[in-house]
């Protein structure tokens, strides 16, 4: 194990486990990727799995130190917004009274990280994301043409923001609606058939990603937009 577990080396296990996660690579290939980047076999099997546990939202027995917990939680919820989040937290929590339990100690730094980061999931975003959801659900009801049309007004091109508990972007349902229909389920990068479809409705799963990040001043246009797998999606970010 590396002496020092560097925040570059929790980056780089954050961005492997994800492949792993996404069959982008076996869980003996991500662990020799970490052992070379430094990162001891044992801790870096243990970073992979956490990140699993965190996804799936299950108890991890095996533990990871604080900013490796901060770092995978607010990644997460980057990458899958509150849902992602809410599953992470939950694996956290469930981790945190085992390991206490253990123990028979306090984990007063973890206990923070969890708390500083709960308040993302508080209703009002919550209630924010369902409601973008089911924007885009009825985005995709309407008609390709109509979706075009209202896109053409160029209205949106810059999406408003609002002040939750955290700042986000107001995207534009129609811009993910439209993209997910030019896609028609192969994603735009590896042109590979969706890795799954959602248990809400049957669709193909993909992510719709925008070239230029919001944040870097991209515009939130079907331009900027590009429908990706999870896996393609995770290398565009950290590839």
């Amino acid at each position: 194990m590396a002496r020092v577990l560097t925040t570059e080396h929790i980056k780089c296990a954050y961005s492997i486990a994800g492949q792993v996660m996404d069959h982008g690579f076996s869980l003996k290939q991500g662990v020799a990727q970490l052992v070379s980047e430094g990162v001891g076999a044992t801790y870096a099997q243990d970073l992979i799995n956490v990140y699993r546990c965190m996804r799936l939202g299950r108890c991890y027995h095996r533990t990871i130190n604080v900013e490796a917990t901060d770092y995978f939680l607010r990644q997460l919820f980057e990458d899958g917004g509150a849902e992602y989040l809410s599953l992470a937290i939950n694996a956290t929590h469930q981790h945190i009274n085992y390991y206490e339990e253990l123990q028979k100690l306090t984990l007063h730094r973890k206990r923070k990280v969890v708390a500083d980061l709960e308040h993302l999931l508080d209703g009002s975003v919550m209630s924010h994301m369902a409601a973008f959801e089911e924007q885009v659900e009825a985005a995709l009801q309407d008609s390709s043409e109509a979706r075009k049309a209202r896109l053409a007004s160029r209205a949106y091109l810059i999406p408003k923001k609002v002040v939750l508990t955290s700042t986000i972007f107001v995207r534009n349902p129609d811009v993910v609606a439209e993209a997910l229909h030019r896609a028609a389920g192969v994603c735009e990068a590896c042109i590979q058939p969706a890795p799954f479809t959602r248990k809400s409705n049957g669709t193909p799963y993909l992510e719709v990603h925008h070239k230029i990040r919001l944040a870097d001043g991209g515009l939130d246009t079907l331009e900027n937009a590009i429908a990706l797998c999870p896996n393609c999606h995770r290398a565009s970010h950290y590839g």
